[in-house]
């Protein structure tokens, strides 16, 4: 007798299916097959029982048979018509089995309208979207590419540049908006965030690893109406997988790497998604742990390798919906981060130094996110509490007769920050006037401690600052349909700030600024694929005061930053072919950088006026089973005026030429689902300082990276090379910002790596 199982919701009034927008993740068959029933509003029927398989992503706006199609590839089942909204599943007969439907081309993009972004605070389809924006699907970050980490997003996103100090000790910049390349008390030009909560503020970036993630979009160019102070460049959301309610299913991952000319590392992942009760409460979380082998050697200390690390975190998302219309998020990460010595090297893969020169991160996210209706409005409630504490090491005995103390002489910095932060926001994302307003509320506290110790224990306190940055906004922005072809979208931000940062008095007066945010941009699109636009916003970051090398106090402006972008979006080929292109200008004032004292210390000033212009260019086509992207980003990022006389004019890290491609194949081969990957990255020469003095150029460089990767039912195996070519070209001019002037210093690409990853979905 054969048992039939329905799957899905039956509708009162079945009606005849359109097209819907579907996003099925990989997994079971009999998970995916529920999941396409709900977001179809169609009913699957299957004769006996299904079997434990897994099946590929199904993702676009398709036919409910076109997605059943895709789905079933290589399943040994088929789909068959049995009313109008109703599929019935049955075997393959062995003799009459149809010509299998080849899968969409994957990883390949499914046709920019059908990508829904949530950077711009609401849901809001790409190809609607008057911004220079990437999106980058989360399961790139396990499917065998050599990011792992959020500083690695440069590989992986066009205009995205960063510095490579190592692990947890790095800054990221977007659109040419580049101040400096050492790690000052200043916020960053780009805001991160994970989910809705800010996650760098005034620190580097914590190098979370990227485990369990949905996807990533990185909004180019300044987004202060949206996103305040400290977005001068852009926004970088990093969003997570969300708990399922009616789903059990979890993976785990396991990974080996070698370093060539360097040692073996490793990482382990799990995830877990369990509904509590259905429909109602569910609990998704993530942990991992890695190491990943150094290559650098320190003759001085008689080490090898010195420059492993190991992270070790997780992540809570715990998810409640009251009702049908109300949804609550409760989300705790956690993460700590540690490198046994620094990076850089002074001979090859080598150097000579007196003493280790560890560094420490650990970083803590309480979040809290309600939403739902309030009569007519969408509202949004985002609450989150951080701390971030970053602890480093320099060898400073080159300046150990300026302390004065005996030599060997280390410099340990201690850097903390505790974040609150509370946003309210509500919106009307229906008719011909969508808007969005809201309130935004930040308490930061910035805490700078710097001591150094001689080798006999001696210690001499250099820095001593702890920064209270309060913040209060209101901010709204409206999207209005002036014809069906021609949309205006115009927002403002109005803040108000309160600083105490002096160091000498904590109870000394603050700096007190308040401003507007303004942005406008025009939206036409003459053709259903196409949409052109031309964007203004601005953005602006506090400014504040520090003690210089000789202690006195020093004041920096606020700096202001102004965009204008004329941008183009364009599919072709029925979704196949996807193109972007986009031209900017902006003007920067009073740019905060930072610079080096000569006893090594860190001081934030104001340098100038800037300037930059550039195009970015992006395309991403897809045929058979084959799927290509391509990037470029050409840029001519000056000071405009110098307070300075005699300094490098180039803004610092970004080279006037970058580009990135990648080359994507996949083929289910019987049973076997197999793919891979080609990719290239490549940044043009840059200087990373102001000073001519000391100019720390960077030099071209190259990286090619590959992989493999086979799967079967809910196995899939992954090999990937980074570094083809085991390029050793510097990625970065210095490592240690007390010996840089007196020593040449380099960051060598990591040498050639191999890694191998085995995981298991279930």
């Amino acid at each position: 007798m054969i048992a039939s199982v329905l799957l899905g919701v039956l509708v009162a009034e079945p009606a005849e299916a359109k097209p819907s927008q579907i996003d099925v993740p990989a997994g079971m068959l009999a998970d995916a097959l529920k999941t396409l029933s709900r977001q179809g509003r169609i009913s699957v029927a299957a004769e006996g029982a299904l079997p434990r398989i897994r099946v590929p992503a199904v993702k676009g706006r398709l036919e409910p048979e076109d997605a059943l199609q895709q789905l079933l590839v290589g399943s040994g089942w088929r789909a068959r018509r049995a009313g109008p909204s109703l599929w019935q599943l049955v075997r393959f007969s062995p003799v009459q089995q149809p010509q299998r439907v080849k899968p969409p081309p994957s990883p390949a993009p499914p046709p920019a309208q059908d990508i829904v972004v949530t950077a711009l605070k609401r849901d809001l389809e790409l190809s609607a979207a008057p911004v220079s924006i990437a999106v980058v699907p989360g399961d790139r970050f396990s499917s065998g590419s050599s990011s792992r980490g959020s500083s690695d997003l440069p590989d992986e996103v066009g205009s995205v540049f960063s510095t490579h100090m190592g692990p947890g000790k790095e800054r990221l910049f977007l659109r040419g908006v580049a101040d400096s390349p050492f790690n000052g008390p200043t916020q960053s030009t780009v805001g991160l965030f994970l989910d809705d909560a800010r996650i760098n503020y005034a620190l580097p970036d914590p190098d979370l690893r990227l485990v369990d993630i949905e996807r990533v979009e990185v909004l180019r160019g300044p987004q202060g109406t949206l996103y305040g102070s400290g977005s001068l460049g852009g926004v970088v959301r990093i969003v997570t997988v969300r708990p399922k309610l009616d789903q059990f299913s979890g993976n785990v991952a396991f990974e080996g790497s070698a370093v060539t000319s360097g040692g073996a590392g490793g990482a382990v992942e799990a995830t877990l998604n369990l509904p509590i009760v259905n429909d109602s409460l569910g609990v998704r979380a993530s942990a991992y742990a890695d190491y990943e082998g150094g290559w650098i050697d320190d003759a001085g200390q008689g080490r090898t390798n010195v420059n492993s690390s190991h992270r070790v975190g997780g992540r809570l998302n715990l998810r409640w919906k009251p009702d049908d219309d109300w949804i609550v998020d409760l989300s705790l990460v956690a993460q700590k981060l540690e490198s046994r010595d620094a990076a850089y090297a002074t001979d090859g893969l080598s150097r000579s130094t007196a003493i280790a020169q560890p560094s420490r991160n650990d970083f803590f996210l309480f979040r809290l996110e309600a939403k739902g209706p309030i009569g007519d409005l969408d509202f949004l409630s985002s609450t989150a509490i951080e701390s971030n504490h970053a602890t480093i090491r320099y060898d400073a005995s080159s300046v150990a007769d300026l302390i004065p103390l005996a030599s060997p002489v280390a410099y340990d910095e201690k850097r903390s920050v505790y974040l609150i932060t509370q946003e309210f926001r509500l919106s009307q994302s229906r008719g011909a006037f969508r808007w969005l307003a809201g309130t935004s509320i930040v308490d930061a506290i910035n805490v700078n401690l710097g001591t150094f110790t001689s080798g006999s224990g001696a210690a001499v306190e250099a820095r001593a600052q702890a920064n209270l940055n309060l913040e209060a906004a209101f901010f709204t922005e409206g999207m209005l349909a002036l014809t069906p072809s021609l949309d205006l979208t115009a927002g403002i931000r109005a803040f108000v700030s309160n600083i105490w940062d002096d160091p000498r008095s904590t109870s000394g007066p603050s700096i007190d600024q308040y401003g507007l945010s303004p942005s406008a941009a025009l939206a036409w699109r003459p053709a259903p694929e196409m949409l052109l636009w031309i964007r203004y916003a601005s953005a602006v970051r506090p400014g504040g005061r520090n003690l210089d090398g000789a202690g006195e106090l020093v004041t920096f402006q606020s700096d202001k930053l102004k965009n204008l972008e004329l941008g183009s979006r364009l599919s072709l080929l029925d979704g196949h072919l996807d193109l972007d292109l986009t031209a900017f200008a902006l003007r920067w004032h009073d740019v905060q950088s930072d610079r080096v004292g000569r006893n090594g210390l860190v001081v934030t000033t104001n340098v100038g006026n800037a300037t930059n212009y550039g195009v970015e260019f992006g395309a991403r086509g897809s045929w058979r089973d084959l799927a290509l992207e391509l990037s470029f980003t050409g840029q001519h990022g000056r000071l405009s005026s110098a307070q300075t006389a005699g300094i490098d004019l180039r803004l610092p890290v970004l080279p006037d030429l970058s580009g990135r491609a990648r080359l994507n194949w996949e083929r289910q081969i019987g049973d076997w689902a197999a793919s891979a990957y080609l990719s290239a990255n490549y940044w043009g020469r840059t200087r990373l300082g102001f000073d001519p003095a000391y100019p720390l150029d960077m030099p071209t460089r190259w990286v090619l990276g590959s992989g493999l990767s086979l799967g079967r039912d809910s196995w899939r195996a992954i090999l990937s090379v980074s570094n083809l070519l085991d390029s050793r070209a510097n990625s970065f001019s210095f490592g240690n910002s007390f010996t840089f002037r007196s020593q040449a210093e380099q960051t060598p690409l990591q040498p050639r790596t191999f890694l191998l990853r085995l995981e298991r979905n279930f």
